[in-house]
């Protein structure tokens, strides 16, 4: 029997799969790890944090599956989109944290790129604008503001390269990552834009000469990446990519115009795009199979799941408290109580924006979240329910970038946490008009990684075999019934933003 291994590095904690080569799962690991937010608007992690989780969960499910290391063909490993990837000096040791891709705080960076490069030209080179969430960015607040560290810079490397290099000794990027990187990659030529690296100043040579398609072999486990990972020595590892694509990929988003929603702490709604459909509106970069043709455009929100999270958290006590005399889960209590409430919460609206800032579609550094039209008349399930639609009505809003670039939904997929409430896949049906189906048992990206080493390795011939990886997909379509009152409440979603743009302006400018 042949096996194959997929690892994700994401933001909170880093998980490997092994899988046999009709997709059965053998083997399942996880570690959780924090994020250093040292002050507000910063994100940051030191690289050794994902290193370490890398190489524990594969030993881990190495030993779980207790599956021979000989039988395993190929590994792939995917990661959390990592900002202005890792500074580091030319011995290769980190000279700082990761800047991260929650991290906003380069707006002044951003001021000046607008006022001295031009929007227009960015997205004319690259299919991406300004913004601090794009990587380029961040790297221009560390020349600006830490100058030192930025004398002694030899190479940014992506989370997942560093780990993929400490495993084969070879350097990497995959085309997904150095096109997320924003205002520095050519995305119609798919390599280096070296005269935006010149006016920007952001020297060619701290990027690795070669870029791979995510399923291209970077190399094979050296003697040590064998010690640190259970690995045999010369098993090939693939490039990887950014998890939302490769996450997207285990969805079975494949064909042209395929859309795949990562409901999880954050959400990423991206299309599948065989011909460029690009827009300002979204963020656009390779996509993680046939990366030199194939673009992934996405759009989001960034607190997407983490609104429901914060909500159990701070208002749902009495749920948590049932929750463990009964041992039904608190977020299954807190919708039998919204499902009694009608579509459209009373007029409620919920803004789900709990973070300063929100990248595309918005693009806008000061929205943050709300609840609006409140009265006494409402209860704890009206504000959950308005919660649950407030992602909707900012996914439908999502979801109108890539209509207006004239893509044209095929299938559409939710997968992660959040799509395992019915009721809240019922209410995105209902908001944005689109049939979505759901993945019950969905490993996300580290199964796509699974993908990727195989096709990478040919043990998979083709991406073909994608969909008879998918085991289970369940439906749920729009009820027409509900369309009118939510048109309505989106047409008054839109006017929140619109009418509280100056507001959230005012409150950055004053904390």
């Amino acid at each position: 029997m042949t096996y194959l291994v997929g690892t994700d590095i994401g933001t909170l904690g880093t998980k490997t799969v092994i899988t046999d080569t009709q997709g059965n799962v053998q083997a399942s690991t996880y570690q959780e790890y924090g994020v250093l937010n040292p002050q507000q608007g910063w994100a940051e992690q030191w690289p050794e944090v994902w290193a370490q989780a890398t190489y524990a969960t594969i030993r881990q499910a190495i030993k779980q599956s207790k599956i021979n290391p000989a039988d395993i063909a190929g590994a792939s490993i995917s990661s959390l989109y990592g900002g202005s990837g890792i500074p580091l000096d030319s011995d290769m040791r980190p000279l700082r944290p990761c800047i991260i891709w929650a991290d906003r705080r380069a707006t002044e960076e951003c001021r000046w790129l607008r006022e001295n490069i031009g929007v227009d030209h960015l997205y004319e080179v690259t299919g991406n604008v300004v913004d601090p969430y794009y990587g380029y960015t961040k790297m221009l607040w560390i020349k600006g503001n830490e100058s030192e560290i930025w004398g002694r810079l030899h190479r940014f490397e992506t989370p997942n390269a560093y780990c993929i290099r400490a495993i084969t000794g070879e350097e990497s990027v995959d085309y997904s990552s150095a096109g997320n990187y924003g205002g520095i990659f050519d995305i119609h030529g798919r390599d280096w834009s070296e005269e935006l690296m010149e006016r920007l100043g952001i020297p060619r040579a701290l990027f690795p000469e070669k870029i791979f398609s995510s399923e291209e072999v970077v190399g094979e486990t050296t003697r040590e990446g064998s010690r640190l990972t259970g690995l045999k020595i010369e098993t090939p590892v693939c490039a990887g990519g950014i998890d939302a694509a490769v996450s997207a990929l285990a969805g079975g988003a494949i064909q042209d115009c395929d859309l795949a929603s990562m409901l999880g702490t954050s959400m990423c709604n991206g299309v599948i795009n065989h011909t460029p459909r690009l827009s300002p509106r979204m963020v656009n970069f390779p996509y993680v199979v046939n990366g030199r043709r194939y673009t992934y455009s996405f759009t989001g929100i960034t607190t997407a799941g983490y609104c429901v999270r914060w909500f159990r958290d701070q208002l749902g006590a009495e749920e948590v408290k049932e929750a463990e005399r009964t041992g039904v889960d608190a977020y299954r209590i807190l919708d039998e109580a919204a499902e009694k409430v009608p579509p459209g919460s009373e007029g409620l609206v919920f803004l789900p924006h709990l973070m300063v800032g929100e990248r595309a579609p918005y693009w806008d550094e000061h929205l943050r979240g709300g609840l609006l039209g409140l009265g006494v008349y409402h209860t704890k399930a009206h504000v959950f329910r308005a919660v649950l639609e407030g992602v909707a009505y900012a996914m439908r809003y999502s979801l109108e970038a890539a209509w207006e670039a004239g893509v044209e939904i095929n299938r559409a997929t939710l997968v992660d946490g959040g799509a395992r409430s019915p009721l809240w896949r019922q209410i995105i049906a209902d908001v944005t008009g689109v049939s979505m189906s759901y993945i019950p048992d969905a490993q996300g990206a580290p199964l796509g990684d699974a993908i990727l080493a195989g096709l990478g390795t040919g043990v998979l011939k083709d991406h073909a075999v994608i969909d008879s990886w998918i085991k289970e997909k369940i439906p749920t379509r729009p009820k027409p019934g509900n369309s009118e009152t939510y048109d309505r409440m989106y047409a008054i979603y839109k006017r929140c933003l619109e009418a509280n743009g100056t507001v959230f302006e005012a409150m950055s400018a004053n904390p």
